[in-house]
């Protein structure tokens, strides 16, 4: 296209981006200034923006005339390269999951929800959709399910939302297992659950010690019911294999209060309890490893967005700079943070500390 004022080059912009972002810059203002800053080094080094640093709303007419989904793609494209190989003894782990992108909001009053493939056992995103207008979970799943051909052997954890029979078919269908939360979306499987697990007898049981995290005391019973001929609601969902059931008993350090919850899952795994209450709280992984960086790193609930498409493209980049971080975190720390034994999300910010002192070092990232 030839009409308009061109300027700046697409590829030199994204170059831009993506590196401010990687050295902690959040806003197009952050990034402009980055820019501004080290413009002389980025046009000696790099070879980019000839005519000097792009203002804000350029940076924002670029980021929503890119096609959102095609950027999404090529970004769930280049982490699966960066996946290690698994066995049947150390099955990856997929986990998948929505967030809201809370600074955006869309014609009905609604955030707009991302949701992801996660793989917790290598800790990259593996693939995206966004739910549609007036959709949810339970369509944008499917798609996913669709055109994953990393599924095979693997095991897929997901929240109640996707306990639809046509989704866990389509886990089956790939090859997979599956754990799935079972709540009251599914009423009549819930209830038949509630009413004939307590009259059954776990194949298998397991009990936690007493943990302290987050100011609370916490134990975990996980029970596993492969006797489920009974229950005739169960039976239009896939090789179902067993319930599971984990009790966790809460008591808050202060106060002292009690809190006892009982979590139902479906699972066609065929494992004992303890691998089970392993599988269940391995899917918090997409939680405390991608969400969080997303929220608490790169401020993505507070970034506010008129367009989803301008939405989608920015958790595209902010997932691109995840992905960087999390090959830096593996391959390409600097010895001063490698010798520090601190959890894989502090290092993060110490990655995007040095790169923002370090420009080379930054550059680098880009090329791993």
């Amino acid at each position: 296209m030839n009409k308009g004022n061109c300027k700046h080059k697409l590829s030199d912009m994204l170059l831009l981006v993506i590196l401010a972002r990687a050295c902690g810059c959040e806003t197009r203002k952050d990034i402009v200034a980055f820019g501004t800053i080290h413009l002389s080094y980025l046009q000696d080094h790099l070879g980019i923006l000839a005519k000097g640093c792009p203002s804000e709303p350029t940076l924002c007419r670029m980021e929503g005339g890119i096609d959102d989904i095609t950027l999404a793609s090529l970004v769930s494209t280049l982490s699966r390269k960066y996946v290690s190989e698994h066995d049947g003894a150390n099955r990856r782990h997929i986990a998948i999951d929505g967030k809201f992108m809370l600074g955006t909001k869309i014609g009905d009053g609604r955030s707009p929800d991302v949701v992801t493939a996660f793989s917790v056992t290598d800790r990259l995103p593996l693939d995206t959709e966004m739910c549609e207008v007036k959709s949810n979970e339970i369509k944008a799943v499917p798609k996913i399910i669709e055109r994953a051909d990393y599924m095979n052997g693997c095991v897929i954890t997901a929240d109640a939302m996707s306990c639809q029979s046509s989704i866990i078919k389509g886990i089956v269908g790939k090859g997979a297992d599956y754990l799935i939360a079972l709540k009251a979306n599914q009423k009549a499987a819930r209830w038949s659950v509630e009413d004939t697990v307590p009259t059954l007898r776990p194949n298998d049981e397991w009990k936690s010690e007493w943990e302290l995290a987050h100011g609370r005391l916490y134990q975990r019973r996980c029970r596993v019911y492969s006797d489920i001929s009974g229950i005739k609601a169960l039976e239009k969902f896939l090789n179902v294999k067993a319930v599971v059931t984990i009790d966790t008993h809460t008591i808050e350090k202060n106060s002292g209060t009690e809190q006892n919850q009982t979590r139902y899952y479906i699972t066609s795994l065929e494992e004992g309890a303890q691998t089970l209450d392993r599988i269940s709280r391995m899917h918090w992984g997409i939680e405390n490893n991608l969400h969080w960086t997303l929220d608490a790193r790169m401020s993505q609930d507070s970034t506010k967005r008129k367009e989803t498409k301008s939405a989608r493209n920015l958790d595209s980049i902010q997932k691109l700079v995840y992905i960087i971080y999390t090959i830096a975190s593996k391959k390409h720390l600097p010895e001063a943070i490698r010798k520090r034994k601190e959890l894989l999300k502090v290092k993060f910010s110490a990655i995007a500390s040095y790169a923002k002192n370090s420009l080379a070092y930054a550059i680098s990232l880009l090329s791993l």
